[in-house]
C-alpha cells in the first residue's frame, strides 16, 4: 500500500472509530449539557492531551509495554473501568439529586482531567493502536514517527466531533435548564458509563 493510499485508509478508519459511541463522546455530551460548551470542550482538550500521551508513548517505542510487561494491562484495564465507573456513579447521583443552579459553573480542571484520565486509563485505545498501527506504518526506522502521526490524525479528528457534540449538547442543556429533563439525560448517560466500565472489565488482552 503506497503511502497516499496508506493515510487516505487509516483517516477512514480513524473517522469510524472517532464516530463510534465511547467515553469521550458520553463525556463531552455530558459536560457540555450540564455545565455548559466550555467545560465540553475542557474536558476534549483532557482527551486530546490524552492523545498526545499516546502518541508520545508510541513515537518513545513504550506502547508495546502494554503487551510485554506482565500484569500491566489488567492494572491499567481494572483502573480504568474503577474510574469510568466512578464518572457513572457521580452522573447518577447528579441525575437523582441534582445540585443548585449556582453550582452549574464549576472549575475547568476537573472536565480535563476527567477527559485526560478516561483517555490514559482506556487499554482498548492502546490495544487498537497496537493492533492497526504495524499494519499501516510497516517496521522501518520511520515507523515511530508516522505512528505518532497516524495517532495524532486520530485526535485531530476527534477534536472536531467533540466540537460538534460540545456545541449541541450546550445548546440541548440550555434549552432545558435543570429540568427533570436534564436528570434523564444525565441518569442515562450515567448508566452508559457504568455498562462501558463492565465491558472494559472485560476485555482481554491479544
Amino acid at each position: 500500500m503506497n503511502p497516499e493510499h496508506s493515510l487516505l485508509a487509516w483517516t477512514i478508519l480513524a473517522i469510524a472509530l472517532v464516530l463510534a459511541p465511547g467515553p469521550d463522546t458520553i463525556l463531552v455530551a455530558g459536560q457540555a449539557a450540564r455545565r455548559g460548551f466550555r467545560s465540553g470542550m475542557a474536558a476534549a482538550g483532557g482527551i486530546l492531551v490524552g492523545g498526545i500521551f499516546y502518541m508520545l508513548l508510541c513515537g518513545f517505542g513504550f506502547l508495546s509495554m502494554l503487551n510485554l510487561v506482565p500484569g500491566l494491562f489488567t492494572v491499567v484495564k481494572v483502573a480504568g473501568a474503577l474510574y469510568l465507573t466512578w464518572l457513572g456513579i457521580q452522573l447518577l447521583r447528579g441525575a437523582i439529586k441534582p445540585k443548585a443552579n449556582e453550582e452549574k459553573q464549576v472549575a475547568l480542571g476537573a472536565p480535563f482531567r476527567q477527559g485526560f484520565w478516561s483517555t490514559v486509563l482506556n487499554p482498548k485505545i492502546a490495544i487498537f493502536f497496537l493492533a492497526a498501527l504495524p499494519q499501516f506504518v510497516g517496521n522501518g526506522p520511520g515507523a515511530p514517527l508516522y505512528g505518532m502521526l497516524l495517532i495524532g490524525i486520530v485526535y485531530a479528528i476527534g477534536m472536531v466531533w467533540c466540537t460538534v457534540i460540545a456545541t449541541v449538547a450546550a445548546h440541548a442543556g440550555r434549552k432545558v435548564g435543570n429540568s427533570s429533563a436534564l436528570r434523564w439525560f444525565e441518569g442515562v448517560l450515567g448508566a452508559a458509563f457504568i455498562g462501558l466500565a463492565g465491558r472494559l472489565a472485560l476485555v482481554r488482552n491479544a
